[in-house]
């Protein structure tokens, strides 16, 4: 075989780690409208419909989160109540091969798609924040990008005023 190389030190992944996925995030993307039971003698969960659980799906892929944290967030909603799974690591498994699937479905990637665009639509301004900071410190790319944006600067300078020489030097002259 041979020897294998030494394990690189320090981070792993270049990947920004994901938000952790909090209640209140959770609750910020459940559907309005779902009924919460009031029983005490029961565990709180809600049951969604299967719709609603797409859509938040969806929703917290558009946010950044990862299959994992979606998988146990969701989990009681997408293992079905009558499931075999033993463990909660089963369930999870189960869950996760769920997502999988839909994630090659191309309605719910369009879905994911519309949920992150909006997402990305609401962070234009600390986007153009960053981007003038970086124009500020001498980043000429930065500063052109932010002057077309402002419609400051064109990029193919089709409206620059052109030189124009007119040649008369071999045009017969009429006679006079």
């Amino acid at each position: 075989m041979g020897i294998r190389p030494a394990r690189r030190q320090g981070r792993r992944n270049s990947v920004a780690r994901a938000k952790k996925l909090s209640q209140s995030a959770l609750q910020n993307v459940v559907p309005a409208g779902i009924e919460v039971s009031r029983d005490p003698n029961k565990p709180f969960s809600v049951r969604m419909e299967w719709n609603d659980v797409v859509e938040t799906a969806a929703r917290l892929y558009g946010r950044g989160y990862k299959r994992s944290q979606i998988a146990r967030a969701l989990c009681d909603q997408l293992y079905p109540e009558n499931g075999v799974a033993r463990t909660q690591e089963q369930k999870l498994s189960s869950v996760n091969k769920k997502l999988r699937r839909w994630e090659y479905n191309q309605e719910f990637r369009d879905l994911v798609y519309k949920y992150a665009v909006v997402e990305l639509d609401m962070d234009s301004p600390r986007i153009l924040t960053a981007l003038s900071k970086r124009a500020q410190r001498g980043r000429v790319d930065a500063a052109r990008l932010a002057l077309e944006l402002t419609g400051r600067h064109t990029k193919d300078q089709s409206d620059a005023p052109v030189n124009v020489t007119v040649n008369l030097a071999n045009v017969a002259r009429p006679h006079e």
